[in-house]
């Protein structure tokens, strides 16, 4: 290798962060694209918490059926903040028309059932499809249930029995998670997405602006005449947007982790999160293998492609490709496996879950995980390097 090669190569970047930054669109849209992500998942977690908070605060209005044949029930129920409402006509088509949420039937032989301590059933008719009745309905069922053990044990006591004897089994749950709790533990594990995310759309309109673009624009075959080595220029490009994804990345992530500190987003959510700046910085470290991955992936796809256009669709389904695993582990409950550490963005969420939970994270799996991670990387940068050698880089279409 020539000695000014590496001094080329930062010429060659140097120029290419130079153009970006002149359009000023180019970055407000990849900014944008990776900013907007931290805001709209606490907006749309925050709600979903107000909703939830309101429904299960609010007065239950709850349609019954025989009310008179089950007085102390309706009279328990009333007690709870639920209102007894007189049932519509028809309750099954009430129910599916989303007039009503959920009745209540209690059947004429309830009361008989009932005073020879018997199994006095009642009926809950509700939509399944409807989720927004989900929360009026465990609201029923659990004091329901809270009724049902209420009388039973009062049974057991007029014959004389203790009702522990039917807790054979008590559970006692403990968390010994350090750093995440409850619906705080859900909201992190948001993390993972919002840096793969960023990882994979931070650079994405630089990569095709400098490869696709400047074929467009036949800007690229003025630029390969000059007397330095192809891949030089490969490089250059590459590590041009390779800073600003990592940048993009940590702004990203940093910007979620200091709004859910704000106490304003905090009384929003109903969530307390906190995260050190040691974790929140071996996060950034565990993504950069993703970040070299990604950029060299979309360097090698935006070369191959014919114009901008194309170049935009197949970037595109990549970058869908590289976050949808994560946004999969934050939903279904999947237990990490020795195999995931060799398959990169898969491996990088379930270690940055391990962080934000204050894990230990294991020498192996990180080394693993990298590894692989880079070789991917690698690969599809040299042969983004090979296409550059070709002629029909600079042709148009």
């Amino acid at each position: 290798m020539r000695p000014n090669t590496w001094s080329l190569i930062g010429i060659i970047s140097r120029k290419e962060m130079v153009d970006n930054l002149r359009d000023r669109r180019s970055v407000f849209n990849a900014l944008l694209s990776v900013l907007l992500n931290p805001l709209l998942y606490i907006v749309l977690f925050g709600f979903l918490n107000r909703s939830f908070a309101e429904q299960t605060e609010q007065t239950l209005q709850l349609p019954v059926v025989g009310a008179e044949n089950a007085p102390n029930l309706v009279a328990f129920l009333d007690q709870y903040n639920v209102d007894i409402l007189p049932p519509p006509a028809d309750p099954r088509a009430a129910v599916q028309s989303g007039e009503v949420d959920v009745v209540l039937v209690i059947p004429d032989n309830f009361a008989e059932a009932f005073s020879q301590g018997e199994p006095a059933p009642v009926e809950l008719i509700r939509d399944a499809s409807n989720q927004g009745t989900s929360v009026p309905m465990q609201r029923v069922q659990n004091l329901l249930e809270q009724y049902s053990n209420r009388i039973g044990a009062l049974r057991l006591l007029a014959r004389g029995i203790s009702p522990a004897v039917m807790t054979a089994v008590p559970v006692i749950a403990v968390d010994v998670s350090p750093a995440a709790r409850g619906a705080a533990g859900t909201v992190l594990n948001l993390l993972p997405i919002i840096m793969l995310t960023a990882a994979f759309l931070g650079g994405f309109y630089m990569v095709v602006d400098m490869t696709a673009g400047e074929r467009e624009r036949e800007s690229l075959e003025p630029l390969l005449i000059n007397p330095v080595p192809r891949w030089a220029f490969v490089i250059g490009k590459y590590l041009t947007a390779f800073g600003f994804t990592i940048l993009a990345t940590a702004l990203a992530t940093g910007l979620f982790l200091v709004l859910l500190g704000i106490p304003a987003v905090q009384t929003f959510t109903a969530i307390q999160v906190n995260v050190t700046a040691m974790a929140m910085g071996t996060a950034v470290a565990v993504i950069i293998p993703v970040i070299f991955m990604a950029v060299a992936l979309q360097m090698l796809i935006a070369s191959y492609t014919r114009n901008v256009k194309e170049a935009q669709t197949y970037t595109q389904l990549l970058s869908l490709a590289g976050f949808m695993p994560a946004l999969f582990l934050a939903i279904l409950p999947i237990k990490a496996q020795p195999w995931m550490n060799f398959v990169p963005t898969i491996s990088q969420t379930f270690l940055i879950n391990k962080v934000m939970r204050g894990e230990a994270l294991l020498v192996g799996d990180v080394a693993v995980a990298t590894a692989v991670t880079l070789l991917v990387g690698f690969v599809a940068l040299g042969v983004a390097a090979r296409l550059y050698n070709r002629e029909r880089i600079v042709l148009i279409g």
